[in-house]
C-alpha cells in the first residue's frame, strides 16, 4: 500500500506547474502541485510574487497586460499551511488591480508545494 501512495504522489508531482502559470490561469477551488512558490531573500523565506499577465479592463488598456505585485513581502514557513492575499496592479495604466487569494501548503524549501486559489 505504501508503494501505491508513493507512486500516486510522484505522478501528482510530475504534473507540477510554475507558480506564475498557477497565478495566471488556474481556476479557484482546485489544489494544484506548484513549483517556485518560495523566494529566498537572505535568511528570509517569502511567497514569490512574479509579474503576471491578466486582462486589464481600464479604458486606456482593454487588453492583456503585465501586472506587478503591489504589496509587502509575505513570509512563508516550511511545513505550514497558510492563506495569502496577493494584490497586483497593471504596469501599463497603474490603476487596474487584481487580488488573488491563495492557500499554500509548504513541505520543503525546494521542490513541489501545494496551492489553491479561493
Amino acid at each position: 500500500m505504501v508503494g501505491r501512495t508513493n507512486a500516486t504522489q510522484l505522478e501528482w508531482e510530475a504534473q507540477a506547474i510554475p507558480w506564475t502559470t498557477f497565478l495566471e490561469s488556474t481556476p479557484p477551488g482546485r489544489m494544484s502541485p506548484v513549483e517556485s512558490v518560495i523566494e529566498v531573500d537572505g535568511p528570509f523565506l517569502n511567497v514569490s510574487t512574479p509579474d503576471i499577465r491578466q486582462f486589464c479592463d481600464y479604458p486606456s488598456c482593454q487588453c492583456e497586460q503585465l501586472f506587478r505585485y503591489d504589496g509587502i513581502r509575505l513570509p512563508i514557513s516550511i511545513g505550514k499551511k497558510a492563506d495569502y492575499l496577493l494584490t497586483y496592479i497593471c504596469r501599463a495604466c497603474g490603476v487596474s488591480r487584481r487580488a488573488i487569494k491563495v492557500h499554500i501548503e509548504t513541505h520543503s524549501l525546494l521542490g513541489i508545494q501545494k496551492a489553491m486559489k479561493y
